[in-house]
């Protein structure tokens, strides 16, 4: 049977700030001077204008929430992540108008920088009034690609049960997790990640004019030793591990998974803007038109980074900005290092 998605909505938190006051920012709690002067270079080559967090924290002169004098513990910035998660996940799922409380069947949540017991479903599922007999799912700490395994449980479900409808939120607040660094890689990364929330409605009934149907996923695997892609919990936070080689892993790896499949210069593609880099390798490797690259890169351009949420932005401008209807191929990249794969059509 078809299984759709029906609707999705975003979020972004107040505080947006143009790339340059990270830049700054970066540069003025950096360890040396030289590392002040490439967190600027870097902020200004990113692809990215805008970026967005729930702290005030990034400003000259703001003041701080959270990153004083002392570097946070891990403690203090999931305070801080369960102070900010809900409300940015009831700001995106009250744009649903498709939304039923009492239809929901499934909810699954997707988040990897931050976790609680109870989690985050379970406080969607009471600020929601979900039925309390509703299943609860959450896919916690799986990295960028999170929304795609977020999405291929909801396929499973609603193929096993026609009747089920699934509410899928992604939350993600990157910027609890900055950390001073000297080490190029962690301040590309300081540059790339901001905050953001997502929400979707995913069926068995095509209930719109515009609908993502989905078709098959498919994953591949590149063993890296955790050296290109990790993410690890520390006592001064979560440490990111983004090494400038994985572009070059990227684009091997997506064109072994599509090999010689065919396509069209009229699919649409929604990859997941890890970086720059990441698009100008997946553009390469796919032999893509600016056209099809756009949606991606300006989402990055507008927001930077902001983990597994990331894809639902893309996949809203294809859903509602698209002027025909046409297959689709989705990209997500995580830990490990994985490359996901969807394919599916946009329907108009």
């Amino acid at each position: 049977m078809s299984v759709y998605i029906n609707q999705i909505t975003t979020a972004l938190p107040i505080n947006e700030y143009q790339v340059e006051e990270i830049g700054s920012f970066l540069a003025r709690t950096a360890k040396s001077s030289a590392s002040g002067r490439k967190a600027k270079i870097v902020a200004a080559k990113s692809g990215i204008k805008t970026r967005h967090s729930v702290l005030a924290d990034f400003r000259t002169d703001a003041p701080k929430a959270l990153f004083k004098p002392a570097i946070p513990a891990v403690e203090d910035r999931l305070d801080q992540y369960n102070l900010h998660a809900l409300p940015l996940a009831l700001k995106a799922i009250e744009q649903l108008s498709e939304f039923d409380p009492s239809a929901i069947t499934h909810i699954i949540t997707v988040s990897c920088t931050g976790m609680s017991a109870p989690g985050l479903e379970l406080r969607l599922t009471e600020a929601l009034k979900l039925k309390s007999s509703s299943a609860k799912h959450a896919v916690n700490f799986l990295g960028c690609h999170g929304v795609f395994h977020a999405l291929k449980m909801a396929k499973s479900i609603v193929e096993a049960d026609p009747s089920a409808e699934a509410l899928i939120v992604s939350v993600e607040l990157c910027s609890l997790h900055f950390q001073p660094t000297d080490d190029d890689d962690s301040i590309l990364a300081n540059v790339l990640f901001g905050d953001g929330a997502a929400a979707a409605l995913v069926s068995g009934s095509n209930k719109n004019q515009r609908s993502i149907e989905l078709d098959n996923f498919d994953q591949e695997f590149i063993p890296s030793d955790d050296k290109m892609m990790a993410w690890n919990i520390h006592s001064s936070g979560f440490l990111l591990k983004l090494s400038s080689y994985v572009p070059q892993a990227i684009e091997q790896g997506v064109s072994d998974l599509f090999n010689k499949a065919s396509r069209s210069s009229n699919d649409l593609w929604a990859i997941h803007p890890g970086g720059k880099n990441i698009l100008d390798a997946v553009e390469d490797a796919m032999k893509l038109t600016p056209e099809q690259m756009k949606a991606s890169r300006n989402v990055l351009r507008d927001n930077g980074n902001m983990s597994s949420a990331t894809i639902l932005f893309v996949l809203k401008k294809l859903l509602y900005e698209s002027e025909r209807s046409a297959p689709l191929y989705g990209l997500g990249f995580g830990p490990g290092l994985t490359i996901e794969k969807l394919t599916g059509k946009v329907h108009v």
